[in-house]
């Protein structure tokens, strides 16, 4: 109202053919005490008495702010003290870097007006820039993220805890800020576990403008897949944020995530069917077990020094992992080549074995499409694998 009141008075006392054009920084705060990090709405309005025919806005820039706008240039007409006027309204969100008393503006616009001789004639508008006081962060240490709201979606492509052999369970995590812009999002969390396969999909970040103010949206996809089978538990992860509204630090949480086979607990392994030479190497297995039974007592029987040897011994001649092996191989399965490959090396490792595990890995997680061949990567792991001492 004072504001009107005031343009009134510039519109009596002005002596005729004068132009009045003004334009102001208004900061619209929407809480007390700003903090560093935290949105803040500001108008920059124009009222002039003479029409526009080409204008350009220009902010000066600010190593104190970031700033968006958060919705296109809105122009009027508006009747003020009787007469008409020319109404321009830009709407920005600030975001403070540091506290302090820190300065916004000028802005400038940079106009083409009609005068009374209805001839084009150039102006320039200044406004004077604002003085905005700033706190600190209420937080001294992690990362700095202020929101009106920040929610946490979880999505699962299966229930992690009883996953079928060889499967590999997809996490997405949906992080949204409400009053916050994308970079201002913490980085993904790094999930490093030694009986995990992890792969992490691109981050992807997204930025929506409404009438409120920004939105700003990050998304994190992980696939993960057990090494052995055995049960593991992700651990909970916790992002603090400063709540705009409430005015203190809040917190959202990932929860914890349980993986593993379902067939782990019941001791269950993955079948398939066998060719005609299989049968017959399996019935070869049926004598090898007896003759393992046989070496398992004297294995029992024997000094702790020479268990490893026998071990190995039972290991090296039992056929049953060499037959997985093929058989994944043939079906062209990575996931059950990989999970045969760890049942035939029973804790075997070398660097040449590292080095085909790691790129059958690159097969199955790799963002893109890698050459691999199965029968030639079981003969190198069979032959890399009697090489090993271990």
């Amino acid at each position: 109202m004072v504001r009107w009141l005031l343009l009134s008075l510039a519109l009596l006392v002005s002596p005729a053919g004068a132009e009045t054009l003004t334009l102001t920084i208004q900061p619209e705060p929407r809480h007390k005490d700003l903090v560093a990090g935290e949105m803040l709405p500001v108008t920059i309005r124009a009222v002039y008495d003479r029409k526009v025919a080409n204008e350009k806005l220009e902010i000066a820039p600010s190593d104190s702010f970031d700033w968006i706008q958060t919705a296109p240039d809105s122009w009027r007409q508006e009747i003020l003290g009787g007469l008409p006027w020319q109404v321009m309204e830009r709407h920005l969100a600030l975001f403070p870097r540091r506290p302090g008393v820190l300065h916004f503006g000028p802005v400038f616009h940079h106009l083409t007006i009609i005068d009374e001789a209805s001839q084009r004639q150039p102006r320039e508008v200044k406004a004077q820039p604002v003085e905005i006081p700033v706190g600190p962060f209420p937080a001294e240490r992690g990362w700095k993220l202020a929101a009106e709201r920040l929610t946490l979606r979880q999505e699962l492509s299966t229930d992690p805890a009883h996953l079928a052999d060889g499967e590999t369970v997809t996490r997405r995590i949906t992080l949204t800020a409400e009053g916050a812009l994308p970079e201002m999002l913490p980085p993904r969390p790094v999930v490093s576990e030694n009986w995990l396969i992890t792969f992490a999909a691109p981050v992807e970040r997204k930025l929506t403008l409404t009438a409120e103010g920004p939105v700003a949206e990050v998304v994190w996809t992980w696939q993960f897949r057990p090494e052995t089978g055995e049960p593991g538990v992700i651990e909970p992860v916790t992002i603090p944020y400063f709540d705009s509204n409430t005015r203190r630090m809040e917190s959202v949480e990932i929860p914890p995530l349980s993986i593993g086979y379902a067939s782990f607990a019941a001791n269950r392994t993955r079948t398939g069917r066998f060719g005609i030479w299989e049968d017959a190497l399996s019935g070869a297995a049926i004598i090898a077990g007896v003759g393992a039974g046989t070496g398992v007592m004297l294995w029992r029987s024997a000094p702790a020094a020479g268990r490893t040897g026998w071990k190995r011994l039972l290991r090296r001649w039992s056929p049953l992992p060499r037959l997985a092996l093929r058989r994944a191989a043939r079906a062209g399965d990575p996931l059950a080549l990989r999970r045969a490959a760890e049942a035939y090396l029973d804790g075997r490792t070398s660097p040449a074995i590292r080095s085909l595990l790691a790129g059958l890995d690159r097969r199955i997680y790799g963002p893109e499409p890698q050459t691999f061949k199965p029968d030639a990567f079981v003969r190198d792991l069979r032959q890399a694998a009697g090489r090993s001492d271990v």
